[in-house]
């Protein structure tokens, strides 16, 4: 029987991607990602960039019962000779690849009140801890980077009952869900991608959070005179700079900021700028090579 799932790739240049990433959407791919090659890390990419390694697989997708042959022959047709010489081809059940995934995800504990959960897991949570499942099939965010750590870490140590709060660039939601599960009253998530607000809402109701509690913008749409009593926004540094003053706006007099996704050598230049928007820095947290900023809006 053929399997139901087959991936083919290319390893390219980086000026070649673009081209490539057409040409298996052309000979039928459902989909295609990008897997970096080596270990060259990219971290800073400017607004509206999207920034590749020098070296890239590009992966296609493609249903088990298209012959490989046909997938070679028509991207033969369609790339120059050269493209193809660093080819790859696996195929895979839909078991398989479920065992895959869950295998990288698994509960976690995170500071001393919160725990992560697989959407799959039928453990039960363990006693004391507030539980946040997630299906991370989405967007960014599933505990396990130190960013969403540093910043799941400092909430759990803030008193934010009944409080309005905002997550900026909400990703996968798990930040504004976190915060709904320690007390918050309203959470607002935003991000520049439509699919992470699916991804949000789709986390959100594994959550059984009640939707009229977390509400969900693209980034531009946000209501520009709202205020909150605290912001979350684990986004990258460049990012966090170029958005102080527009970010800082909707604080509260008296509200608190915590800004991660910020590596440790950037972390006196994000605190400058939102001094500069009139915000004062009152704390800084580090985990490996990432640091969060911690502050409040002046009363």
């Amino acid at each position: 029987m053929a399997a139901e799932w087959q991936h083919l790739w290319l390893e390219v240049p980086r000026d070649d991607v673009e081209a490539v990433e057409d040409a298996l959407l052309g000979a039928g791919a459902l989909s295609v990602t990008l897997e970096e090659l080596g270990d060259e890390p990219v971290l800073e990419p400017q607004p509206g960039e999207s920034p590749l390694w020098a070296e890239t697989r590009v992966v296609g997708l493609f249903e088990g019962s298209v012959s490989p042959a046909t997938i070679v022959g028509t991207l033969h047709s369609l790339l120059r000779p050269a493209l193809l010489d660093r080819l790859g081809h696996s195929v895979f059940d839909e078991d398989d690849w479920v065992r895959r995934t869950q295998a990288d995800f698994q509960a976690m504990p995170i500071g001393e009140r919160l725990v992560i959960e697989p959407a799959w897991d039928d453990n039960e949570t363990p006693a004391g801890r507030l539980p946040i499942r997630l299906d991370p099939g989405l967007a960014f965010g599933t505990g396990k980077h130190e960013t969403t750590r540093l910043c799941l870490e400092w909430l759990e140590s803030q008193e934010i009952t009944g409080q309005h709060w905002l997550d900026a660039g909400c990703g996968s939601g798990i930040l504004a869900i976190a915060a709904l599960r320690l007390g918050a009253g309203q959470v607002d998530g935003t991000d520049i991608d439509p699919q992470a607000l699916t991804a949000s809402r789709g986390n959100a109701d594994l959550n059984d959070i009640d939707p009229a509690r977390l509400s969900l913008y693209l980034a531009d749409d946000y209501p520009a005179g709202r205020q909150v009593d605290g912001l979350l926004a684990n986004i990258l540094a460049p990012t966090l700079i170029e958005l102080a003053p527009v970010l800082s706006r909707h604080l509260k007099p008296g509200a608190r900021f915590a800004l991660s996704g910020i590596l440790t050598h950037q972390a006196d230049a994000v605190a400058a700028a939102w001094q500069a928007a009139g915000c004062r820095v009152d704390a800084f947290r580090e985990l490996g090579d990432w640091a969060l900023v911690a502050g409040h809006r002046p009363t």
